[in-house]
């Protein structure tokens, strides 16, 4: 098995991180509480795609609009469709990302720092290379908060609380009409 078909066969982890993150962010109104005390606000926005990725022919469903539009993505999950991508706003202590997080590969795109603001006392070079810190810094606390949600996912997922209380709770929500 060459390391392609691995990833194909892994994909479904993606896949379910992004629906189980969802599920978390609506449930809780986008506050979700890491262990060790830390908080993340996700939200997911304004477009998302749902596909049956296990079907000879390709079906897609791509939900766009505002956030009450997104109930034509729970139904697209009580049809069996996964979500493929989605874009979601994440606040981390002070700082807002936008990003497009993407399941199957579990990558993202799009991603958005808050605004780097400009220092008047540095000259034109100090100036140029502290932007570009403050901007690999901002990258990294995006993609920290990213990790630290997916390994929140991962414990839940190999616990015993994943068949007895996160996935039944995750079905309840699709199966109900208001989410």
């Amino acid at each position: 098995m060459d390391f392609l078909d691995i990833l194909r066969e892994k994909a479904f982890l993606g896949r379910e991180f992004l629906t189980w993150l969802w599920f978390k962010s609506d449930r809780t109104g986008g506050r979700i509480e890491l262990p060790g005390g830390k908080a993340i606000e996700v939200l997911f926005l304004d477009k998302m795609l749902l596909d049956l990725s296990e079907t000879d022919t390709a079906q897609s469903v791509t939900v766009k609009g505002e956030q009450s539009e997104l109930r034509e993505g729970l139904a697209a999950l009580r049809e069996g469709k996964k979500i493929e991508e989605a874009r979601v706003s994440i606040r981390s202590t002070e700082n807002d990302f936008t990003m497009v997080l993407k399941g199957t590969w579990f990558s993202f795109g799009a991603l958005r720092t808050p605004p780097i603001l400009p220092t008047a006392e540095a000259d034109e070079d100090e100036s140029a290379e502290g932007a570009f810190l403050e901007k690999v810094y901002l990258v990294e606390e995006a993609m920290d908060s990213v990790d630290a949600l997916f390994g929140y996912f991962l414990k839940i997922r190999i616990s015993p609380e994943w068949e007895t209380g996160e996935l039944p709770d995750i079905r309840r929500w699709i199966a109900t009409p208001d989410g």
